[in-house]
Parts: structure tokens; C-alpha cells; sequence
């Protein structure tokens, strides 16, 4: 056998170990944590309010002081969910990016960091896009992990805010279409 095909195999193997170990090294609970966080940003995109608050606590903190602002707000997940359902389906697309979550699972309480870029398109020339990290505080709550505060960290910001103004306008409208193309099964 030739070097280069036993370093190959030997390569082939140790990456195979690797992804055996990280995979076990990741509890159920930590995958239930990641997914969460990772759906938050998906089912915010897609509109999706109805599941998006299901991966709230009742009540939540939510500081978005780096960004806007004034003082961290504790709101139900209710009141978060109106809110944001009365701004992000106006956008014509939004993408929040998430990127490199970090996560600790301690007992019944988790905590995940994760990059972010969120990207709001309104028309031909509206962009608004801010980057920078969220921190997130989820309890465990029966098997399930809820967010109880959501901290937004930011970093950059281009665009313009005008696009803020005018996407209400639109919201109720275009959420209407999207729930008229849900799916009956």
C-alpha cells in the first residue's frame, strides 16, 4: 500500500472519530437548545408566530437597549409575538443569519451566544441590516426549553432605519397571504 492511501485512511478515520465524539458529546438537551435558537431566527423569517412563541417562557426579557435604546422590557409571549407580527411580515424578506452558537446546558437553565446578521428588505431600495450577537437564557420546562431573555448585542449596522417606518404599514397584508398559502393536511 502507497503512503498517500494510508494517510487517507488514517485521515478518513480519525474525521470519522471526530464526528462520532461530537456527536456524542452533545446531550438531548443541548440539541433541543440549539434547535430552539436556531428556529427562532427561521420561524421569525417565515412568519411563523403562532410556533415561533411556543419557544417563549409566558413571560420574557427581552434587551434590545444596544440597538434602540431605552431599557430591557419584560413582556408575555403573547405581547412579544403581536409585536413582532406587527413588523416583520411587512418586509418584503427578512434574513436573520445566525452563526457560531455557543451553548451551556446547567441543570434546568441553558445559555446560548450566537453571531447574527438580520437583513430587512422593503422594495426596490430599501435595505436595513444590523449584525452583532444574541444572548440567550432558556429554562427547561417539562422536556421542553423555553427562552426567558434574549439580549441583542450590536456590532454594525448599515442601511437605513427609514424602511423601520414603512414596513407596518404592511404587515397585516402580506402575513394575511402568507397564512392563505398554509397548508390544510
Amino acid at each position: 500500500m502507497s503512503k498517500s492511501i494510508i494517510k487517507l485512511i488514517v485521515s478518513v478515520a480519525l474525521l470519522a472519530t471526530s464526528l462520532s465524539i461530537l456527536a456524542a458529546v452533545m446531550t438531548q438537551d443541548e440539541a433541543k437548545v440549539r434547535s430552539n435558537v436556531q428556529g427562532f431566527s427561521a420561524l421569525a423569517d417565515q412568519g411563523a408566530f403562532e410556533y415561533l412563541g411556543r419557544l417563549f417562557a409566558s413571560e420574557v426579557t427581552v434587551d434590545y437597549t444596544s440597538l434602540w435604546g431605552g431599557e430591557p422590557a419584560t413582556v408575555s409571549n403573547v405581547e412579544l409575538m403581536q409585536q413582532w407580527a406587527g413588523f416583520l411580515p411587512g418586509f418584503d424578506t427578512t434574513f436573520h443569519e445566525l452563526e457560531a452558537p455557543m451553548v451551556t446546558v446547567q441543570g434546568s437553565t441553558a445559555t446560548a451566544n450566537v453571531n447574527f446578521t438580520a437583513r430587512h428588505w422593503l422594495g426596490e431600495s430599501g435595505f436595513w441590516s444590523v449584525s452583532g450577537s444574541y444572548d440567550f437564557t432558556l429554562s427547561k420546562v417539562g422536556e421542553d426549553w423555553v427562552i426567558e431573555a434574549l439580549k441583542l448585542n450590536l456590532e454594525d449596522e448599515t442601511g437605513s432605519r427609514d424602511v423601520l417606518a414603512e414596513a407596518p404599514k404592511f404587515a397585516v397584508e402580506k402575513q394575511n397571504q402568507r397564512e392563505a398559502k398554509l397548508l390544510s393536511y
